[in-house]
């Protein structure tokens, strides 16, 4: 590997594994790491010139993403439940997915969707990585932590009330 490639590399963040090291201890290793930028700064939106740690999230945000169309990632489950444990922000675009639609109508109708879920299966718990509606409930329920802990949240009373007569899950555990 010349030199050029190597500092090519480096700059976009590439992760070196020393022998040994297994992609686990590498992912607990950023893990760690984005817990530590939040305690710092109190959100988990690293910025993409943050080097290594911004090239991380980034991955998990695009496995997330591919997760939800149904291709097979390494982002399991598990892991998926530890990021949204400490608020991982997966959407970042500061603008709604549905383009032109206020952020309630988008809230209503995954709303709507999710009391068909609850007819058809006959609770709330949608596994989280089962597409849309399954990251809209996860994204609920960080919400509710968010508010738990007096930080801002986009769940309003008005939706945790809907959410609740509607026999809503806070903590799921599959």
């Amino acid at each position: 590997l010349s030199d050029d490639r190597e500092r090519k590399l480096n700059d976009i963040g590439f992760t070196w594994l020393e022998a040994g090291t297994s992609n686990d201890a590498v992912w607990e290793d950023r893990f760690e790491q984005l817990v530590a930028y939040k305690k710092e700064h109190g959100h988990c939106r690293v910025p993409t010139a943050s080097g290594p740690l911004a090239n991380w999230v980034h991955k998990r945000r695009a496995e997330y993403r591919k997760n939800l169309l149904g291709e097979k990632t390494s982002l399991s489950e598990d892991r998926v439940r530890k990021l949204n444990g400490i608020g991982f922000t997966w959407h970042c675009t500061g603008r709604n997915v549905e383009a032109g639609r206020s952020n309630e109508a988008a809230w209503e109708d995954r709303y709507e969707q999710l009391v068909a879920y609850k007819e058809e299966h006959g609770d709330c718990r949608v596994p989280t990585l089962s597409g849309p509606l399954g990251a809209w409930v996860s994204l609920q329920r960080v919400e509710y932590q968010k508010r738990l802990r007096g930080e801002k949240s986009h769940l309003t009373d008005k939706r945790e009330r809907k959410l609740n007569d509607l026999g809503f899950t806070w903590q799921c555990i599959f």
